[in-house]
């Protein structure tokens, strides 16, 4: 039997740390004189993956990561691990930036999925890399068919092997759950232990010198020169800083327009391989459905299923507090929808809830770009979608930092245009109201019904003002 864990850490960062004394934090003993060359706010996966980057590309760098708690211990080491690219994306993409550059982005995303699994055998990390496959499916009529205009650009754009439409029978043969329906199939995709990949990343980095100052929370950085940043223990100069604050970008400076904070849940059974051998989910495929407040789901390699769905609070001026760590109606929506998918899983014990925030940008893409005259970058809005993105805004921040005249760092998605929301209380009241009208739409249209006129009206408001979410207005 499994021992229960701690809802506000879940249960990948458990298994990741389990052994591991906590960590310390360093005392901070500036040298006014030698400043680093960049500091990077936020241990996440992007700003791991940007220090990567950097110290690969330039050796001796001299790099510092701040981080509020431990390294990997938000979002990217709570997620569902899912590791696939941006072909769903595409249709959007060519819309925004043409054929050309839409296809060369989304390349580039591609190419991430397996760098992720490379660089993890490269380094001994093991963070349970799996290339099973990504299949977005149908789990109600109001579903059908979701995919299908981004499988139809795919093939226009020559690439018809990236995204392929799947029949009713082609899904239930990968997972035969009783409200699968059709779908389409990301053949380049896989899955990963989240908190081991985020730690491994840690423990690599820090091998290679970078200096890390977990339990600090940074308040500021300030016009000087050298930089200045403003800590909890303590002051850091720095030629050049990288915000990588995912969802904590909401409350920061500058960009509380620019985000919604929601919060999204998640369950982890005990091991039931029995039951994965009776509906024939033996290929390691993530999953997720097609609405927008999604379920997702997948499995682990001693047979856990781990199911999520985004159906947490909003926060108010973007603060992020215990309400994403634990919220006791989001996890019983988690766990009724689990047993729509999945009946069976009705006598297995669920040892792990919790939850955490993800970063909702107006049109569903991060934002990747600069500010303060080009020597504080950023990246952050991956709207649930952050793992293989994140090592390519990772990819793009360095070079940014590096060589900003460069190709990468000139791609139209860096300091790309985009939509505002409201100041608050607009933003928190609005997103409260739309996300619930969200959820209670998705729930409705799951139980075969049709959504009241109002409720129909509220979760299309998004799309009415010009965001790239919500339901669409003639649903």
């Amino acid at each position: 039997m499994d021992q229960p864990v701690d809802a506000a850490v879940g249960w990948w960062l458990q298994e990741a740390l389990a052994g591991k004394g906590p960590s310390v934090p360093a005392a901070i003993e500036p040298d006014v004189e030698s400043p680093f060359d960049v500091v990077i706010l936020g241990g996440g996966y992007t700003g791991l993956w940007t220090a990567w980057w950097l110290v690969d590309r330039q050796p001796g760098v001299r790099l510092a990561i701040v981080d509020r708690g431990i390294c990997g211990g938000g979002p990217s080491g709570r997620n569902g691990g899912f590791v696939h690219g941006w072909w769903d994306q595409l249709p959007y993409l060519v819309e925004r930036f043409g054929p050309d550059q839409a296809l060369r982005i989304a390349r580039l995303v591609d190419e991430s999925v397996a760098s992720i699994g490379s660089w993890a055998a490269a380094n001994g990390v093991e963070a349970w890399y799996r290339r099973g496959g990504y299949m977005r499916v149908s789990a109600s009529p109001a579903q059908d068919g979701e995919w299908r205009a981004a499988v139809r650009t795919a093939a226009a754009v020559g690439v018809p092997e990236q995204y392929i439409d799947l029949g009713a029978e082609e899904v239930r043969a990968r997972c035969a759950s009783p409200v699968m329906r059709a779908g389409a199939l990301m053949p380049n995709a896989a899955t990963v232990q989240p908190a081991r990949l985020a730690r491994g990343l840690h423990d690599v980095l820090a091998a290679r010198g970078v200096t890390f100052l977990e339990h600090t929370t940074a308040s500021s950085v300030e016009s000087a020169t050298p930089l200045l940043v403003r800590t909890s223990r303590g002051d850091l100069r720095a030629e050049q800083v990288v915000l990588a604050l995912n969802a904590w970008a909401a409350s920061w400076p500058g960009f509380r327009t620019s985000l919604l904070s929601w919060g999204s849940h998640m369950l982890m059974t005990e091991p039931v391989p029995s039951f994965l051998e009776s509906i024939g989910w033996r290929g390691g495929e993530a999953i997720a459905d097609s609405r927008f407040t999604v379920h997702y789901f997948r499995t682990t390699p001693d047979g856990r299923v781990a199911f999520g769905a985004g159906v947490g609070a909003a926060g108010f001026g973007g603060r992020v507090d215990g309400r994403y760590d634990r919220d006791a109606r989001a996890e019983a929506r988690a766990r009724d929808a689990m047993l729509r998918f999945f009946p069976d899983l009705a006598g297995a014990e669920v040892v792990s809830a919790w939850g955490g925030p993800i970063d909702i940008s107006p049109d569903r893409l991060p934002m990747i770009g600069s500010r303060d005259g080009g020597r504080v970058h950023y990246a952050h809005g991956f709207s649930g979608n952050g793992v293989a993105p994140a090592h390519f805004a990772g990819r793009l921040l360095s070079a940014i930092v590096g060589d900003p005249a460069g190709e990468l760092a000139t791609l139209q998605i860096v300091n790309r245009s985009h939509r505002h929301f409201p100041p608050e209380p607009l933003r928190f009241t609005g997103a409260r109201v739309v996300r619930e009208a969200l959820v209670r739409r998705d729930e409705v249209e799951d139980a075969g019904g049709r959504p009241s006129l109002i409720l129909r009206a509220v979760a299309a408001a998004p799309r009415m003002l010009g965001y790239r979410f919500g339901a669409t207005a003639d649903d």
